[in-house]
């Protein structure tokens, strides 16, 4: 359950939200919010809040970007994949190859370009069997 309280800050409207989540969850947050050097538990949820809408909005945006995509796979897994990709796709730019610990690896691309061909880059990555984690960051400028 939520509920929203406008209050007035510092130049801005505030609203006051109250939410429920797990102790866990919340244990969770609070540790690494205060181990990233928020001052306040809303300013942390006001920047993940950002982000997420960061990322909402960008997979609909129009023109040109620069996204750094990383992956995380294991050492006998789809490097060959993903070098195709990098070969077939003019927009990335850099590759970077990394080896971790237990056999994993990890590949960062840098790519630039139309924003519907930097989503066709993603949907082709996450289809590739073998890769475990696939985390991206727009830098566009935010809206907001």
């Amino acid at each position: 359950m939520i509920y929203w309280l406008t209050t007035w800050g510092v130049g801005q409207n505030m609203t006051i939200v109250s939410m429920s989540v797990t102790d866990e969850l919340l244990s969770r947050f609070d540790q690494i919010s205060e181990a990233r050097g928020f001052r306040s538990r809303s300013d942390a949820l006001r920047e993940a809040m950002r982000s997420y809408l960061d990322e909402a909005e960008w997979q609909n945006a129009q023109g040109e970007n620069q996204i750094v995509i990383t992956m995380i796979y294991d050492e006998i897994g789809p490097r060959g994949e993903l070098s195709v990709l990098q070969h077939r796709y003019e927009e990335i730019q850099m590759m970077l190859h990394l080896h971790l610990e237990k056999g994993q690896c990890m590949e960062v691309f840098i790519a630039r370009g139309p924003n519907h061909r930097l989503r066709e880059i993603l949907g082709k990555i996450r289809k590739v069997k073998g890769v475990r984690s696939l985390r991206f960051i727009s830098t566009s400028t935010p809206a907001h």
